[in-house]
């Protein structure tokens, strides 16, 4: 793949066509899926099948085509946009180990003269102001609170044809239609795909009329500090009016002819315990940080709500504890925040520089989130973030949970916790805590 590309398909099903033509033919042709893949072999009705089959809206026949993508150096906005799809796997570069200082930042082409110089300038004064945090030593993980969400990000992304089709349809004709980044982002895949599978081409819907105007920036002219054990504040919305009796109700589906008595050890340590995912609660997290959101939605069974970046409060910060220590780096700190909340309430009044808005969002900007769960990807959400090793942030908002739940449902939420607390060893290996004992005896006597 060319390196000018951004966003490039670095693998993909090597008989895409054939494949989805096969399951197209599988429900009404003789034979058993061997055979029918068979006769799948240059059979030039391959396409017009695929074709005919979404036209009639069933859909689900092209999802057995698989693309990797490698997302080379493009903003984190994108990565944001790319990662809310649930349906899509991703793997990250980390902000928490990796010094982003001199990675760069994404510079909109169309930018020119004036515009550019002080689009430049906002970032080069927050890029430089991390390189001065992680300089007086703190930690990546805190310094990342001042990087612009134009920072350059590389990750990758598996999906299949049928989500990498709406991703490129809700870039075109829904929320990403406003940002050119994005528009030639969905142009680069789409001119791969007309090679790899031109099938998915109908799929790839263009827009008519203009595209929408931004959002409208807000920026307050006083900044607002707000600190770390004030950040990401759980509130538990809804769950069921009677969970144990819900879940006795699945225990006994799943097993007739068990033991009618709920066996928590056994449940909690099945491979398999569907029985869990019965159980669903809404839980609201206020003043996370988008740093944080970024750990919250890498979890993918949930129904997650995350306001656009665009609409982002971009005079409130978190300030985290690394930095509240030091008084000069504080004061440093907070006069680049200062500055940064004018120069973006400025540039928002630039008609050159306001459809670039969303760059001008820090990871240490703070918004409200609400997702759902059930009881099972909970555990794993717990069982992760609880960890001593996780953020401080969405640690924190593991353990607020956790306090919560064990009030509603103490039966069964008084035995989650860490790796360490819910099955008795450490799975860290040289980067364990080596706090087991008090890790486990922490969450054994949590309120």
């Amino acid at each position: 793949m060319e390196r000018e590309l951004h966003a490039a398909i670095i693998s993909w099903n090597g008989k895409n066509e054939e494949v989805c033509a096969s399951a197209a033919r599988i429900s009404t042709t003789p034979g058993n899926a061997l055979e029918i893949f068979g006769a799948a072999q240059d059979n030039p009705q391959n396409r017009p099948l695929i074709g005919k089959v979404l036209q009639s809206g069933h859909k689900s026949v092209i999802e057995h085509a698989v693309f990797t993508l490698a997302l080379r150096d493009v903003s984190v906005y994108v990565e944001q946009f790319l990662i809310e799809c649930r349906l899509a796997s991703f793997t990250v570069k980390s902000r928490r180990y990796v010094d982003f200082g001199s990675l760069g930042y994404h510079v909109p082409p169309e930018l020119t003269g004036e515009a550019l110089s002080r689009y430049r300038g906002y970032m080069d004064l927050l890029f430089g102001a991390y390189r001065e945090l992680l300089a007086g030593g703190v930690p990546k993980e805190d310094a990342r609170f001042l990087l612009p969400y134009s920072f350059h990000s590389n990750f990758y992304c598996t999906v299949n044809a049928r989500q990498l089709g709406r991703i490129i349809s809700e870039i075109r004709c829904g929320r990403g239609r406003g940002v050119p980044e994005l528009q030639r982002l969905a142009d680069e895949i789409t001119a791969q795909l007309e090679e790899l599978f031109p099938a998915l081409l109908p799929e790839l819907t263009h827009p008519d009329g203009e595209a929408p105007a931004p959002a409208p920036c807000r920026v307050s002219p006083d900044p607002a500090f707000v600190p770390q054990k004030e950040a990401g504040a759980v509130a538990l919305l809804g769950g069921p009016a009677d969970p144990a009796a819900l879940l006795a109700a699945a225990c006994r589906a799943a097993s007739p002819a068990a033991d009618p008595s709920l066996d928590w050890d056994a449940l909690l340590r099945s491979d398999r315990p569907r029985e869990l995912e019965q159980l669903a609660y809404t839980f609201r997290v206020s003043d996370l940080t988008l740093s944080g959101i970024t750990h919250l939605v890498r979890h993918r069974m949930q129904s997650v709500i995350i306001p656009p970046i665009e609409s982002v409060d971009h005079s409130r910060y978190v300030v985290p504890d690394t930095v509240a220590a030091q008084p000069a780096l504080l004061e440093r700190y907070k006069q680049v925040l200062t500055e940064a909340n004018r120069l973006a309430g400025q540039m928002a009044e630039d008609p050159a520089l306001r459809p670039y808005h969303c760059y001008f969002a820090l990871s240490g900007n703070l918004m409200d989130v609400m997702t759902t769960m059930n009881a099972r990807e909970i555990k794993h959400f717990i069982q992760l973030r609880a960890c001593s090793r996780a953020q401080w942030e969405i640690r924190a908002v593991a353990i607020a949970l956790l306090r919560q739940l064990r009030q509603s449902f103490p039966e069964l939420f008084g035995q989650f916790g860490p790796s360490c607390f819910l099955t008795g060893r450490c799975p860290e290996g040289r980067f364990s805590c080596g706090k087991m004992e008090e890790m486990t005896r922490m969450f054994r006597d949590l309120p």
